[in-house]
């Protein structure tokens, strides 16, 4: 993967991130779809910067990107006679669509039956953040996030 401008979040390398390590089908998200663009501004306005500017710049523009991932999972509508996004959504992908309640921390009778708790590490986490541990992107953006302190996700 080869980014035009890797220390700056942008469209064109969200698009390759998109293309390179997520490979959506084109058929389900066109070269012309405005939902990456929605998603990256939410992102990006999620994502901490340190004050004084970012160390690692290209590890800011990761986790924009994955941040930006998760999200575009959840807004983006499927292109007609498509169901990427819908079953990606379900239960058969990353359940985005059931309530965030909590995080499973036991489970029981060979994966029938689970207790669904906030464990004491996740006390405080909105469920807009609880939401983010449900795809391999949203919890790399966590990640990012708890680098700079438990304040910042809940996690203590």
């Amino acid at each position: 993967m080869s980014f035009v401008t890797p220390g700056t979040p942008n469209i064109t390398d969200f698009w390759t991130f998109l293309e390179t390590n997520v490979q959506i089908p084109t058929a389900a998200l066109p070269s012309n779809s405005a939902y990456p663009g929605y998603a990256l501004d939410q992102a990006i306005g999620l994502v901490l910067c340190p004050p004084g500017g970012v160390p690692a710049p290209v590890m800011y523009s990761l986790a924009c990107y994955n941040a930006a991932t998760h999200i575009l999972f959840t807004i983006t509508p499927d292109q007609p006679g498509q169901n990427y996004f819908t079953n990606a959504r379900s239960n058969k992908g990353y359940s985005l669509v059931l309530p965030s309640t909590g995080l499973v921390v036991t489970t029981f009778d060979q994966g029938t039956g689970a207790t669904n708790t906030a464990p004491k590490w996740a006390d405080g986490l909105t469920p807009s953040q609880l939401g983010f541990y449900k795809t391999p992107w949203g919890r790399e953006y966590l990640s990012w996030q708890a680098s700079y302190g438990p304040s910042i996700v809940g996690l203590t």
